[in-house]
């Protein structure tokens, strides 16, 4: 595996977003924008950083699983602030997550909440897996202002956040691990794969490109040259209210076999 890798704030305040890479996983964390009055005195790049540092003490070892990696260091990093945290908050500091590992003939991935994977064979064939609970739930209530950020209200957050039927994020219950989404690739003829937080797959799903152009253009420019490009967009796109995010913390891996 050859990994390259890259992450950026979407504007001035600190990255909520957290890459690890080694020579044999890699690991993207999404933190979630904070709401105000989420009962923790820690910021959410503090709960990414410390989730990653919890995950990566356990992905080189085989034995264990991902899904009881990330069991695990949601509980581990539940106890680091539960004596001065109010955990039970519906939106205690939270974060997505997306990681893989190579394993003997194959990698296997995970994803819990709106990141993705994609990846590529050596004819060129591209498939892809996205945890699209949060795009697909029905009868959301229109967005607010909240803390100087347009979103759901936390009234509503509360009613779908880790819950059945709802969407899945790695937050305070380790319990959140078992929803994530798992599988595994052959790695027999496999090229290359991408894993994305959604800062960086607005390229596909708000300005139109797909996987397979994503292939492409990280071969050409790294991942630093995909980030750039979503700016670029971002700069020119009429359609953001003025109270949303008009660039988000984007992140990518990009792994070559």
């Amino acid at each position: 595996m050859q990994i390259s890798a890259a992450s950026s704030p979407g504007g001035s305040a600190p990255n909520e977003d957290c890459c690890l890479v080694s020579d044999r996983w890699a690991l993207v964390l999404d933190g979630i924008t904070r709401y105000p009055d989420d009962g923790c005195v820690h910021d959410v790049p503090w709960y990414a950083a410390e989730l990653g540092r919890q995950i990566k003490q356990r992905l080189g070892s085989p034995e264990i699983g991902l899904r009881e990696i990330l069991e695990q260091g949601i509980g581990m990093v539940a106890w680091e602030h539960v004596a001065t945290c109010d955990l039970s908050n519906p939106v205690t500091p939270g974060a997505t997550v997306g990681m893989i590992r190579h394993e003997a003939n194959q990698v296997s991935w995970l994803l819990l909440g709106d990141c993705s994977i994609a990846w590529r064979d050596r004819e060129g064939r591209v498939a892809f897996r996205s945890d699209d609970r949060l795009a697909r739930l029905t009868g959301t209530p229109p967005v607010e202002s909240v803390g100087g950020v347009r979103r759901w209200p936390v009234r509503y957050v509360e009613t779908v956040r880790n819950r059945e039927g709802g969407y899945w994020v790695a937050a305070a219950d380790s319990r959140a691990a078992e929803e994530a989404l798992t599988g595994s690739i052959e790695l027999d003829g496999l090229s290359d794969l991408l894993i994305c937080t959604d800062g960086l797959t607005r390229l596909i799903d708000r300005y139109g490109y797909t996987w397979p152009d994503l292939f492409e253009r990280v071969s050409e420019v790294g991942v630093d040259g995909l980030i750039e490009l979503v700016r670029e967009h971002g700069e020119r796109d009429a359609r953001f209210h003025p109270e949303a995010k008009r660039h988000d913390d984007a992140t990518g891996v990009h792994v070559r076999f």
